[in-house]
């Protein structure tokens, strides 16, 4: 396993993050995570350890997390990076981040569900 696999999944290296080798490609991202009930308490931690560290990097524009009101299991990470490959290439690989993934991907119900999403202009609309 490279260290690429340890940080996505096959629905995400499908979506075409990877495929991106131009930097300054902004990113836009929400990621559903279902979480074990057993495990929500060790998972909420977890983001509050991570949520501070990656909303301080420059790259970041946002970075946010809402819980579902029908399902409290399910968590949904709303995200917006200045720059595609950094945030592929360097914040994914950062200390905080991968401690993070080693909580996190513990603490699944079911496989994550990642959704890249690309910026519409109000002119393109």
């Amino acid at each position: 396993m490279n260290e690429r696999d340890a940080v996505t999944t096959e629905q995400e290296q499908e979506s075409g993050l990877w495929a991106v080798t131009e930097p300054g490609v902004p990113l836009f991202i929400n990621v559903t995570l279902t979480i074990k009930p057993e495990h929500q308490e060790s998972f909420l931690a977890a983001l509050r350890e991570v949520l501070p560290a990656a909303r301080a990097e420059p790259n970041c524009i946002y970075l946010n997390v809402g819980q579902s009101m029908a399902d409290p299991r399910v968590f949904v990470l709303s995200e917006g990076w200045h720059d595609l490959v950094e945030y592929r290439d360097v914040i994914l690989r950062k200390t905080y981040f991968k401690d993070y993934l080693e909580v996190s991907q513990g603490a699944y119900a079911k496989p994550r569900s990642v959704v890249a999403l690309a910026r519409v202009e109000p002119n393109n609309v």
